[in-house]
Parts: C-alpha cells; sequence; structure tokens
C-alpha cells in the first residue's frame, strides 16, 4: 500500500439515532440510520486533505475499515443526548490571497446537550483550533442531533465524518 492511498480523496458527513432496550443495541440502531452499521470504523483525529471535497453519502463495502471522526451520546431514559460534528477550510493570515487553501480541520463535541448549544459549541472549537494554528477559518458544515430519550428506553446519537478513499 501507497501512502498516497491513506489521503483521503472526499468525505461526506452523515447522523443517527437509535433508542432500544439496552444501550449497545442502540448504538447499532444509531450506526444503522446514519448508514455506517456495516463498516469497521477507525476515529481519526481532525484533519482533512486540501484536495478532499464533500460529496454526497455513499454505499460503503460491508466489513470495509472505514475511517471517520465520530461523536456519540448515550443515555437513558429521560436524558437529553446529543452529538455532532463541524468541519471548515484553513487560510493561512499571512497570505495575501484569501483563497489559498492551506488544509481542513473537524472538530466534534457530544454529551447531555441539546442542538442549538452543540452548534454553537462546535462553531466554537473550530475558531480555537484556527487560531491556535494561526489561520482564519471559514467554516463550512456543521451537522448535530439531539433527542430526549424515551421512557423506559436507552438511545445513542452519532454524527460522524466518513472518510471515502
Amino acid at each position: 500500500m501507497d501512502r498516497d492511498d491513506l489521503i483521503p480523496k472526499a468525505f461526506f458527513i452523515t447522523s443517527g439515532v437509535g433508542s432500544a432496550n439496552d444501550q449497545d443495541n442502540a448504538f447499532d440502531l444509531a450506526l444503522v440510520d446514519a448508514g455506517i452499521s456495516e463498516c469497521n470504523l477507525v476515529a481519526v483525529s481532525s484533519i482533512l486533505p486540501v484536495t478532499a471535497v464533500e460529496t454526497a453519502q455513499q454505499e460503503l463495502t460491508p466489513g470495509a475499515i472505514t475511517f471517520c471522526v465520530m461523536s456519540r451520546a448515550d443515555g437513558k431514559s429521560g436524558e437529553v443526548i446529543g452529538a455532532g460534528v463541524g468541519y471548515g477550510w484553513l487560510f493561512q493570515r499571512s497570505r495575501d490571497s484569501s483563497d489559498d487553501i492551506a488544509f481542513g480541520i473537524v472538530c466534534e463535541h457530544h454529551g447531555h446537550y441539546p442542538a442549538e448549544y452543540l452548534r454553537n459549541k462546535i462553531r466554537e472549537k473550530l475558531y480555537m483550533m484556527a487560531d491556535s494554528r494561526n489561520c482564519e477559518i471559514r467554516v463550512n458544515k456543521i451537522e448535530q442531533k439531539s433527542v430526549e430519550v424515551a421512557e423506559a428506553k436507552f438511545a445513542s446519537v452519532v454524527a460522524a465524518l466518513v472518510f471515502v478513499f
């Protein structure tokens, strides 16, 4: 395998919610809802190559090793849970051209939060990540889901940015 084979050409963002009588099945159902349940998910950190493009969600090969940045929240009856992921493109502050993308960053947030809180927190974290790299950022997309867990149930919420090679 060549090193260039490990540079994603594209990515998509997805999310899902699952509810069941136990937490493991709730998580599995959230992955089913997100369309990524048949993959072997591998968590990666937060950098997008400059050449990667956002694409529509793609059908993935069952059993494939699938790299993603994932946010996950689990909860029980009566709790509010939420998960979200967002990305943006960074631009060097010292450059003259504002169209010169350096690379992209991804962040996630999850917990016992409503959707609006997640959206604001992810945006804040993206700006902090850009600032720590002395870059400007153009936030492109934030996706989040938040639910109140039904009575006598467990639930799971996932949001993921999935790399496509």
